[in-house]
């Protein structure tokens, strides 16, 4: 395991308010913390230098593009996972894929247009790379998440 950074309150509510809306403005993070912007500024700087900060995630409005089912794929197989990995990517809308270890060899989060077409998706996989398992799970409406509880305090600490 890594290193583990040791954060303070004011790195905690600066990283609750990023959560919450990456976009904020400084100015009002500041407010919220009590400090300047500048320090904020160079406190978001800092985590980035860190590898507490690394990037955003951003779930688009899946019914605008045309793209309403999100899905879950876990495949069990023998067969060399890159290659699946790359028929996946090239017969979905691709948004996560990955090794994994434990119950499925590889694991993808996929858009499609409809549950024909990926339908379509799983029986190519299951007739080309001869795997053992593959399990969809269908995400009911687009994703949300929901970080208010999310509490950045290490475990043990007050």
């Amino acid at each position: 395991m890594g290193t583990v950074i040791d954060l303070d309150e004011i790195d905690r509510k600066i990283l609750n308010a990023l959560i919450r809306d990456a976009r904020a403005r400084l100015k009002d993070i500041a407010k919220d913390c009590g400090i300047s912007s500048v320090s904020v500024l160079n406190r978001i700087k800092r985590l980035k230098e860190l590898g507490v900060i690394t990037g955003s995630t951003l779930f688009p409005n899946l019914n605008a593009l045309g793209l309403p089912v999100v899905a879950t794929i876990g495949i069990e197989t023998d067969a060399g996972e890159e290659e699946i990995i790359e028929f996946v990517d090239k017969n979905t809308d691709l948004i996560e894929p990955s090794k994994a270890i434990g119950t499925y060899d590889v694991t993808a989060l996929v858009y499609s247009e409809d549950i024909a077409a990926l339908d379509r998706v799983v029986y190519e996989i299951r007739k080309r790379f001869g795997v053992r398992k593959v399990t969809v799970n269908l995400w009911s409406g687009q994703p949300y998440m929901v970080f208010e509880n999310l509490d950045l305090k290490p475990k043990g600490s007050s």
